[in-house]
C-alpha cells in the first residue's frame, strides 16, 4: 500500500526486464553485429554506419539529409555529423537538390573506389555472419525485423 493513498504499481521483476527488454536485446545485438562488421570493413577505413550512408546513396540519390535519416532511421544530427566527416574526408559530396535549401548527396570518384572496394569487404562479413547464424534462419529473422522495424515506425 502507497503512503500518498495511490494504488500500489506492480513493478516488473528486473530478472523479467534483461530477459525480455527488445531494447536491451536488439542494441546489445546491433554492437556485435556492427563489430563484427566493422572488423571486416576496417582495411578500407569506413565504419559500417559510413558503409550503409554509402550504400544507401548509391541505391537511391537521396534529396535531403532528412529523407536519408528517415530510410536509415537514424536522428538527423548523428547523421549530419558522420555525413560532414565523409565530406572532409572526401568520400561524399554535396549540390543543390533544387527543393528548399536541400542539398543532395553524391559519391565522389574516391567515395565511389572506397565504396567498392568496402564492398567487398562487407560481402565477406556478411557472408561470415550468415554462415555463423544459417542462411534460412538470418532471412526469416531479417525479415521479421523489417517488418517490426516498419510497425514501430508507423507508431512513432
Amino acid at each position: 500500500m502507497s503512503l500518498t493513498g495511490e494504488q500500489a504499481i506492480d513493478t516488473p521483476d528486473p530478472m523479467a526486464i534483461a530477459q525480455q527488454c527488445a531494447a536491451l536485446h536488439s542494441r546489445v545485438f546491433s554492437r556485435l553485429v556492427t563489430r563484427h562488421y566493422n572488423a571486416y570493413l576496417r582495411p578500407t577505413g569506413l565504419m559500417v554506419t559510413q558503409f550503409t550512408i554509402m550504400n544507401a546513396i548509391t541505391l537511391f540519390t537521396p534529396d535531403s539529409i532528412h529523407h536519408l535519416a528517415e530510410t536509415l532511421g537514424m536522428e538527423r544530427t548523428s547523421l549530419q555529423r558522420t555525413v560532414d566527416k565523409m565530406i572532409d574526408k572526401g568520400l561524399l559530396q554535396t549540390r543543390s537538390s533544387g527543393h528548399n535549401r536541400s542539398l543532395e548527396l553524391s559519391l565522389t570518384t574516391e567515395g565511389k573506389r572506397i565504396y567498392k572496394e568496402a564492398s567487398v569487404k562487407w560481402n565477406e562479413a556478411h557472408q561470415a555472419f550468415v554462415d555463423m547464424a544459417g542462411t534460412e534462419e538470418w532471412s526469416s529473422v531479417a525479415e521479421k525485423l523489417q517488418d517490426f522495424s516498419a510497425s514501430l515506425k508507423s507508431n512513432l
